[in-house]
């Protein structure tokens, strides 16, 4: 029997058994791109609020501050416009990683202080080195990794 189409059961059949077989073979490459995605998307926010952060600081001629949470998978950006620190009253906005980027964590801060923090001044520079690292929770194989200079330098890999 005929659909109006033209087309057959049989006809009807192997497509649909086609589409299967390339489905069997693409969702598992999907699924395995999926945290390599994930982990490219949470640092380049970071790397791009690194970047606002130190245009701000230019500016508006005062300190910013980057503050990081590992244990709440977050970090935080302060506007020190009294260079009193990072207070509750500075507080421009956090950034929850998960929210963005779901199952990714930070794999290691290297700035220091309690918490990991580094300062963005109005000359550009930064007032210490450091790296923040991102990676799929379990997974050390896809870690990306940002760094930032003294000079002022931030650099995504």
């Amino acid at each position: 029997m005929k659909y109006k189409s033209g087309m057959t059961i049989l006809e009807l059949m192997t497509v649909i058994g086609i589409v299967a077989i390339l489905a069997a073979i693409g969702i598992p490459n999907y699924i395995s791109w999926l945290p390599k995605y994930r982990v490219g998307t949470a640092i380049r926010q970071l790397y791009t609020e690194m970047h606002l952060v130190k245009m701000n600081a230019i500016a508006e001629n005062n300190n910013y501050i980057i503050t990081f949470d590992t244990t709440a998978n977050s970090y935080s950006i302060y506007d020190d416009d009294d260079n009193d620190g990072a207070d509750v009253a500075d507080l421009v906005k956090t950034i929850v990683v998960g929210e963005s980027a779901p199952n990714i964590i930070f794999g290691s801060v290297t700035f220091t202080g309690t918490p990991p923090r580094v300062t963005f001044k109005p000359t550009s520079l930064s007032n210490k080195n450091g790296t923040v690292e991102f990676l799929p929770a379990g997974d050390t194989s896809k870690l990306k990794k940002l760094t930032v200079l003294l000079t002022g330098r931030i650099r995504m890999y």
